[in-house]
C-alpha cells in the first residue's frame, strides 16, 4: 500500500518496525557499531605503531646514521641502458669496423682477419677442404 503525503500517520520514517511491517522478508541491523570500541581499536593501534619505532630505534642505534651514508659500490648487472639508441650505435660501429677491416689476430703465427666480404668470396671460389662442391 502505497504512502501518500496526506498520510494520517504523518511521515514515514526509516525505522525498522515500518520498514519490518511493509517488507516483511528482508532483514537488516537496525543499529551501527557502538564507537567506543572502534575507536579504541584505533588508538590501540596508533600507540603500537609509535611504541614500535621507538623500539626499534632502541635495538638499532647505528641504523640512523646509516641514512646520510652512500653507496661505493656498483650493485650487481644487469644495468639499466639510459641511452639505448646510442647504445646500439656504437654496438653496430664496433661490430661493422670488425667485420671490415683488416687486423692481426695473431701476429706471431701470421693469422690475420679480412673483412667479410673478401673471406665469403675466397670461400665460395675456393670452397672447404674435405667438403663436397656442390653442382654448378
Amino acid at each position: 500500500m502505497p504512502h501518500s503525503a496526506e498520510d494520517a500517520t504523518g511521515p514515514a520514517l526509516a525505522g525498522p518496525e515500518g520498514y519490518q511491517s511493509e517488507n516483511p522478508g528482508v532483514a537488516f541491523e537496525p543499529s551501527d557499531w557502538a564507537l567506543g570500541p572502534i575507536a579504541l581499536i584505533y588508538v590501540g593501534t596508533l600507540v603500537l605503531i609509535v611504541i614500535s619505532a621507538f623500539v626499534l630505534m632502541a635495538a638499532y642505534p647505528n641504523s640512523l646514521l646509516d641514512v646520510t651514508r652512500t653507496v661505493r659500490i656498483a650493485p650487481p648487472g644487469p644495468r639499466l641502458q639510459t641511452d639505448p639508441q646510442g647504445d646500439l650505435q656504437r654496438f653496430r660501429a664496433e661490430e661493422d669496423k670488425r667485420l671490415n677491416t683488416y687486423y692481426w689476430i695473431n701476429k706471431s703465427k701470421g693469422i690475420v682477419h679480412i673483412p667479410i666480404d673478401q673471406a665469403m668470396r675466397k670461400l665460395a671460389t675456393s670452397g672447404i677442404p674435405g667438403f663436397p662442391k656442390g653442382q654448378q
